[in-house]
């Protein structure tokens, strides 16, 4: 492979990378306004907060369940 090819893959490369941390960017900053609170942390803080939100959010379904079960609401009913 001559010098010319090395440099055409190593300029796709590259572009490839940067279209991949761009997307990888746009993600983050998704997810940065959808968990509270996370607009200007960094990736560490908002990866913890994201599992925080996640188990509080858990926490909350299981709630509802039990208290419709509790109220007489089956799953599998058709109420």
């Amino acid at each position: 492979m001559n010098m010319e090819s090395w440099k055409m893959i190593r300029s796709t490369v590259k572009k490839k990378q940067k279209l991949v941390r761009s997307s990888t960017q746009r993600k983050l900053d998704e997810l940065r306004q959808i968990i509270p609170g996370c607009n200007e942390v960094d990736i560490e803080t908002l990866f913890q907060k994201t599992m925080e939100e996640i188990l509080e959010l858990e926490m909350q379904a299981d709630i509802l369940k039990t208290l419709l079960t509790l109220y007489g609401f089956d799953q599998n009913s058709s109420h």
